[in-house]
């Protein structure tokens, strides 16, 4: 199993999708209801034996993605005596984003 970790970038993100969420069902609770499953799901991968996830590499750093509902969920493996100790939830973005443009302008953020 791979410890969890959300960098300051999805963390951020999270923060936006939630704020997103609340505005349009008025409802802080289906707004935190939505980020619980998809901090569960991040568990559920992290948790898995083998690696998952689509491996992303036109986006650089070794990248992975999964989809959740309408958002994808990047991360990244981090190794350390050839096993995958961490996860690092890098980023989550909604589907209909460019993520080539959106990589590009956040290229430097953590």
């Amino acid at each position: 199993m791979a410890r969890l970790v959300y960098r300051a970038a999805a963390r951020r993100d999270l923060a936006d999708i939630a704020a997103y969420i609340e505005d349009e069902s008025q409802s802080r609770a289906v707004a935190d209801a939505f980020i619980g499953r998809l901090m569960d799901y991040c568990e559920h991968i992290a948790e898995l034996p083998v690696a998952m996830g689509r491996v992303r590499s036109d986006l650089g750093r070794g990248f992975r993605s999964v989809t959740f509902g309408r958002y994808v969920i990047f991360f990244e493996y981090g190794e350390s005596n050839d096993s995958r100790e961490y996860m690092f939830v890098t980023n989550v973005v909604h589907g209909s984003r460019d993520m080539d443009a959106y990589f590009e302008q956040h290229r430097d953020d953590d």
